[in-house]
């Protein structure tokens, strides 16, 4: 499968520079255009005008190359998955001119030949909670419900214990991008810690997972996924994604059981909310 895998990449490298190109142009030409853009949910869930003709691009092209293929993406984030598993995947990331890309087994890699993550592809170290940056998102759903669990979840992972805030975490920073691409790319690259968050889809982050679990990181599911090392199927469509960076072994712990820690810790600090359109 491995021929197969390097001709998949290079064909969804190529579709990502396209997209980078079409993005490109199509913001320049929005600041000389009055037209708005177009609402996919409510007023923090847009799509413009080249996001669909990116998408209609690549659906295009993928039906084209690969017609029983599906290939999960979004905007200039495409994934392969085969028998379940995130095996391809490349982001762009075009206003920054970085397209993230890997394979199974062939590494994570910055612009085709920068090693993943950008400290010289040697993963920093990373023992506690409290030094991480974490990355997440208010997403679309705004109901009272769901805001409720995220402001409680991020008061905690923000308070400091000693003052006053129970269950506190005092990490070293919350960040939140706006996009599950970008933080992944962020990630995977060193610039944050951990990036948790639930409601997007499968398809925004089945390239990044591979991307990451390629450069050294970690990618798993929601709370229960996690406990049970669910199969990477379910953890894919459960619609509950955690992710967390390279990292090198200690004297004591392995990366996994580094960043496994790192997680049980989170999910014992946040809480879990079902956006609208999840089934739990």
């Amino acid at each position: 499968m491995e021929d197969e895998y390097k001709t998949i990449l290079e064909f969804a490298y190529e579709l990502a520079e396209k997209a980078t190109d079409m993005i490109l142009k199509g913001s320049a030409a929005r600041w000389t255009s009055n037209s708005d853009a177009a609402a996919k949910m409510n007023s923090v869930d847009l799509v413009t005008e080249t996001d669909q003709a990116v998408e209609d691009m690549i659906k295009a092209a993928i039906a084209e190359k690969y017609p029983s293929h599906k290939f999960p993406f979004v905007a200039c984030s495409i994934g392969v998955a085969h028998m379940s598993k995130p095996v391809v995947g490349v982001m762009a990331l075009p206003f920054f001119n970085q397209i993230f890309s890997a394979r199974l087994g062939g590494g994570a890699f910055l612009n085709r030949t920068t090693p993943l993550p950008l400290t010289g592809g040697i993963p920093q170290p990373l023992t506690e909670l409290s030094k991480c940056m974490i990355g997440t998102e208010w997403g679309g759903d705004r109901s009272r419900q769901c805001m409720e669990k995220k402001t409680e979840s991020l008061f905690r992972l923000a308070g400091d214990p000693s003052k006053g805030i129970e269950g506190g975490r005092m990490v070293h920073a919350l960040r939140t991008l706006g996009s599950s691409v970008c933080t992944i790319a962020a990630l995977v690259s060193g610039q944050l810690d951990m990036y948790w968050y639930a409601g997007c889809q499968p398809w925004d982050v089945c390239a990044g997972a591979i991307i990451v679990s390629e450069a050294g990181g970690f990618f798993s599911g929601g709370k229960d996924a996690f406990h049970r090392v669910a199969p990477m199927g379910e953890i894919l469509m459960s619609r509950r994604y955690v992710f967390v960076r390279p990292v090198p072994d200690s004297e004591t712990e392995t990366r996994e059981e580094i960043q496994r820690r790192l997680v049980k810790e989170l999910y014992e600090t946040v809480i879990e909310w079902t956006n609208e359109g999840m089934t739990t």
